[in-house]
C-alpha cells in the first residue's frame, strides 16, 4: 500500500505532507492539534491521521496549508529542541514514510566515518584490517543509482512488493525453463548467486539454485560487457562484449594433479577455468543465448555457434 503521508524532521521542526483527495479545500479539512495529539481528516471521510505524538509540540507555533488542491503540509514546532523523533505517532504508523533530510544524511555520514580510514593499511595480515576506500579496486564499487526489484499484480498492474537490492548488484536474468519465470542472478560479495522465483510458494518464494564462484567480481571488471547468461545445467557462465570477445567461466572441476594453496597451505581439489573466444567479425553483437552444449551469438550479419561442452 502506498504511504498516505511523508514526514521529515530537524532538531526544531517536524514537516508532514499528507495526501488529500484531489480538489480538497481548506474548508473541507478537519484538523485538530494539541500539545501531544494530532488529528487530520476530510469531511465525509474517515480520519487520515489520529493519535498521540511522540513528543510535545507547540500548537501556537505550528501551522498547516493546502498545496496544489491534493496535499496538505503541516509544520509542527517541537517543544524541546534537539532530540530526534524515532516515530511520528506513538505505536508506529505503517501508513506513513519517514524521509531523511540533507542535514540528517550529512550527520549520519559523519557518524559513520570512524568505520573507515584515510591511512593505507600497514598490516594486511591482521584479522580485521580497517577499510580504506583507496585500496578498493574499481570493480568493487557499486553504481550510485539504486536498484529495486518490484513485483506487479497481474490484474491491477500495481506494485505489491518492492525490495531494494542494495549491495546485491543485479547481473542478469535467464530463461531456464519455459514453464517458469526467468531466474535472477545477483552479486553476493564476490560470487554470483542464481535465484528462481516460485510464485506458487508465497512463504518461500525465492529458491537458490546455483552459485557462480567469483563471477560477481570478474564481471564487474568487464567495462564493455553487454550480455551475461548461463545454461540450464549451470555448467558455465558467459559474458559477451559489444564487439568480438566472449568470456566463458566454467564451474570448478576436479584436477588430475596435486595443487596447494600457498597462502593457506591446503590442497586444492577443484579449479575453475576462464576461456576467451574472439569472433571473426567486427559487427555489433545483437543476441546471446546459452545451451548446455553450445553458446549462440548473433551479430548484425552472422550467427556464431560456439561448442562449449561435449
Amino acid at each position: 500500500m502506498d504511504p498516505i503521508y511523508f514526514w521529515q524532521q530537524t532538531t526544531e521542526d517536524i514537516t508532514l505532507s499528507v495526501r488529500m483527495p484531489e480538489g480538497t479545500t481548506k474548508d473541507d479539512v478537519l484538523f485538530k492539534l494539541t500539545i501531544d495529539t494530532l488529528s487530520v481528516g476530510v469531511k465525509g471521510s474517515s480520519l487520515l491521521l489520529d493519535g498521540q505524538l511522540h513528543a510535545p509540540v507547540d500548537p501556537e507555533a505550528s501551522a498547516w496549508i493546502i498545496k496544489d488542491d491534493k496535499s496538505m503540509e503541516v509544520t509542527l514546532h517541537k517543544r524541546s529542541e534537539g532530540p530526534m523523533w524515532p516515530e511520528l505517532l506513538v505505536g508506529g504508523d505503517s501508513r506513513g514514510e519517514f524521509l531523511l533530510s540533507e542535514e540528517q544524511k550529512a550527520l549520519l555520514l559523519k557518524k559513520l566515518t570512524y568505520l573507515s580510514t584515510e591511512d593505507t593499511n600497514a598490516n594486511t595480515e591482521k584479522e580485521k584490517p580497517a577499510c580504506n576506500s583507496q585500496e578498493l579496486e574499481d570493480c568493487d564499487g557499486f553504481p550510485e543509482d539504486s536498484s529495486n526489484l518490484t513485483r506487479f499484480d497481474g490484474d491491477t498492474l500495481k506494485p505489491t512488493h518492492v525490495v531494494n537490492l542494495g549491495s546485491h548488484q543485479f547481473l542478469f536474468t535467464v530463461d531456464l525453463n519455459p514453464s517458469e519465470m526467468p531466474g535472477i542472478c545477483l552479486r553476493h560479495d564476490v560470487d554470483a548467486l542464481l535465484w528462481q522465483p516460485r510464485p506458487d510458494k508465497p512463504s518461500d518464494m525465492w529458491e537458490h539454485i546455483a552459485t557462480f564462484h567469483a563471477l560477481g567480481y570478474v564481471q564487474a571488471s568487464k567495462r564493455d560487457k553487454k550480455f551475461a547468461t548461463c545454461p540450464p545445467n549451470f555448467s558455465y557462465a558467459a559474458l559477451g562484449e559489444c564487439l568480438r570477445r566472449v568470456f566463458i567461466y566454467r564451474q570448478p572441476s576436479p584436477v588430475d594433479t596435486v595443487l596447494f594453496n600457498r597462502k593457506q597451505g591446503r590442497q586444492v581439489g577443484q579449479v575453475a577455468k576462464q576461456q576467451v573466444a574472439s569472433l571473426d567479425s567486427n559487427d555489433i553483437v545483437l543476441g546471446f543465448r546459452a545451451t548446455n552444449e553450445r553458446l549462440v551469438v548473433l551479430t548484425l550479419n552472422n550467427l556464431f555457434v560456439l561448442k562449449i561442452n561435449n
